[in-house]
């Protein structure tokens, strides 16, 4: 059976053969400009039925070694660039959802690799061995791939899990008024109803306690300062972005932080959620720190140049995340988001939805 798959499946397969062509892999800024500085590729390691290692050699050649071992193919390096950039032709012109590329899916079969995508039970989509010229060092590294020639993909996955809950304050909201919020079928709109009616929201829980105790394990005012972010950015006129977010949380310094840069403050707790979801932390799985993409991130430009963020330059995988991620509001009729009820104690509550996603 022909393999079919969207354009961000194909990122996939591009970047392998783009990595294998050029030999080395360019470190990123926060604008996901290429810098001066790059890394040696010495082996990548793909895991499929069977595992295979890519190595580039002196002779400008990849050399493929199957799981025994074995030489299982010898391609130069100059195949690879012609059909990385055949590839990306094809990902770029194609307007269908999901496609088959049989000139590449025969390519693929050369080097033995027969799926889109390799199986993987964490973040890590690649593990590369490459050469830190810097530190002399020549770890294996898991990174996490992300393409702009597709649709936007996401940091932090949305769910029941990520539902924050927060009590209604500014008044006592009869029933009436409440179901009249609530037959406001857009969300932004209900928003502004509800805050037109002189009604405000604080926050009361995080509702999934396996989240909570992640948020609380980055930094004890994880929830609450979560919170204050995603209430800013589901408020009338709202920016998306999440560093325009941030700022806004700044403004308001809930915390009463009292040094001499407030922004920084919050900034960094932004990053540091940023950055465990990146590397490994899920909203229901416990958290405990440890990094499944340990090498950080590869990034597809939608030119098909290729950018490192090296976890070693943590710096710099955090500015990547904080300038280029957004919050993304859910469905609806999903996660019983952004429906106003009323509970036991005859308070009126609303759930909103944490989901953050790239801008491209």
């Amino acid at each position: 059976m022909a393999l079919a798959g969207n354009k961000g499946e194909w990122s996939e397969i591009y970047m392998l053969f783009r990595l294998l062509g050029e030999g080395r892999v360019y470190a990123g800024d926060a604008n996901l400009n290429k810098l001066d500085l790059y890394y040696p590729i010495l082996n990548v390691i793909r895991e499929e039925s069977k595992r295979y290692e890519y190595k580039p050699n002196r002779e400008q050649s990849i050399v493929v070694i199957d799981e025994d071992g074995n030489e299982f193919a010898r391609i130069s390096m100059e195949r690879f660039m012609t059909e990385s950039a055949l590839l990306l032709d094809t990902i770029k012109s194609t307007k269908k959802r999901a496609f088959e590329i049989p000139r590449t899916e025969g390519f693929m079969g050369e080097i033995g690799c027969t799926k889109l995508k390799a199986p993987s039970g964490d973040k890590a989509d690649i593990h590369i061995v490459i050469h830190d010229l810097r530190t002399n060092m020549t770890p294996e590294l898991g990174f996490s791939i992300k393409s702009q020639l597709g649709g936007a993909s996401t940091l932090l996955n949305a769910g029941e899990t990520t539902n924050i809950t927060y009590r209604v304050v500014g008044g006592n909201m009869t029933d009436d008024e409440l179901e009249e919020i609530n037959s406001i079928k857009s969300h932004l709109p209900r928003m502004e109803a509800f805050v037109n009616k002189g009604y405000s929201i604080e926050y009361s829980d995080i509702e999934h306690p396996v989240f909570k105790n992640n948020l609380l394990f980055l930094d004890t005012c994880m929830p609450e300062f979560i919170a204050a972010c995603l209430k800013c950015s589901n408020m009338p006129n709202a920016k998306s972005s999440i560093k325009e977010t941030v700022e806004e949380v700044a403004a308001l310094n809930p915390f009463c932080f009292t040094g001499k840069d407030v922004t920084a403050f919050y900034e960094h707790k932004m990053k540091v959620l940023l950055l465990d979801s990146a590397l490994g932390m899920t909203p229901a799985k416990e958290w405990k720190g440890r990094y499944d993409a340990n090498g950080g991130y590869l990034v597809v430009k939608k030119d098909g140049d290729i950018v490192c963020y090296h976890f070693y330059n943590r710096n710099d995988v955090e500015d990547y995340l904080y300038y280029n991620t957004r919050f993304e509001r859910a469905s609806r009729n999903r996660y019983h988001f952004g429906s106003l009820y009323r509970c036991d104690d005859g308070d009126v509550y609303i759930k909103l939805n944490l989901q953050i996603r790239f801008m491209k």
